[in-house]
């Protein structure tokens, strides 16, 4: 049987996952008023380089023989080169976005919407899981685990202990701040002509999830990393909104 805390604290991991995104955006539309075409760039953005390209492309990498022989005798610079693709696709396609399609709304409002669209279907994706999480775990408790619900996620519902369960939540939070710091330092580097900003968000990305992928066994560890760049994200986003309007100011033909 699954312990009623673990499915409680599957369901608001559930929760964190598909409804905080919506919340924020239709809360941030009513208080910023950005345009909505913002939000869904950004989430196509997600869904063209990463899903339908980089995941697919790693997946067909993985099948190759020598990819599989050069994971054994180099698993660090491999997980270096994973999060570096995440980080190269992931970050120009941000900024493809924003050149090609938003360049009437390449404000700091606009940034946030980008960045609430991109780390919100990723949030939405990753709570898809949850809720087949979730409804294994009933099913497991009505006693049909046999016919439905694979051996593998019977052991992890059963003997994971019930907190660790809200750690798939915490993690989508975390990292929608993250997406939306980057999107806003993207967007800065196209409105201050500089490139540097872009590289940034590169290896933002890259540090954020090499980080992840190395301390992948103590989830304390990544949990604690991954908290300090959101903390660092939303520094960023509170304070980027002075710097966008003073370089509005300075260059009102950048508007």
């Amino acid at each position: 049987m699954v312990k009623t805390s673990s499915i409680i604290f599957i369901s608001i991991s559930l929760l964190l996952s598909l409804v905080l995104p919506l919340v924020v955006a239709i809360v941030f539309h009513k208080k910023l008023r950005f345009a909505w075409k913002s939000v869904l760039v950004g989430a196509l953005v997600f869904l063209v380089f990463q899903i339908l390209t980089r995941i697919p492309l790693l997946g067909y990498l993985q099948s190759a023989l020598s990819y599989q022989t050069f994971s054994m005798k180099y698993p660090l610079i491999l997980s270096l080169l994973i999060a570096l693709s995440a980080g190269l696709f992931e970050e120009i396609g941000r900024y493809v976005g924003f050149r090609l399609f938003l360049r009437k709304h390449m404000d700091w409002e606009g940034g946030v919407a980008y960045g609430i669209g991109h780390g919100g279907l990723e949030s939405l994706l990753v709570g898809t899981m949850l809720l087949n999480y979730l409804i294994s775990a009933v099913v497991i408790n009505l006693g049909r685990t046999s016919l439905q619900v694979p051996a593998s996620v019977v052991s992890a519902l059963v003997d994971t202990a019930p907190p660790m369960l809200l750690i798939g939540g915490i993690e989508r939070v975390l990292a929608f701040i993250v997406q939306i710091g980057l999107s806003l330092i993207v967007l800065y580097g196209i409105k201050s002509r500089r490139s540097t900003f872009l590289l940034l968000a590169i290896a933002i990305h890259t540090l954020l999830d090499s980080g992840a992928i190395m301390f992948a066994g103590n989830t304390l560890v990544v949990e604690t990393y991954a908290a300090i760049f959101a903390a660092a994200s939303l520094v960023w986003i509170v304070k980027s909104r002075r710097i966008f309007r003073e370089k509005e100011a300075c260059d009102p033909q950048q508007n």
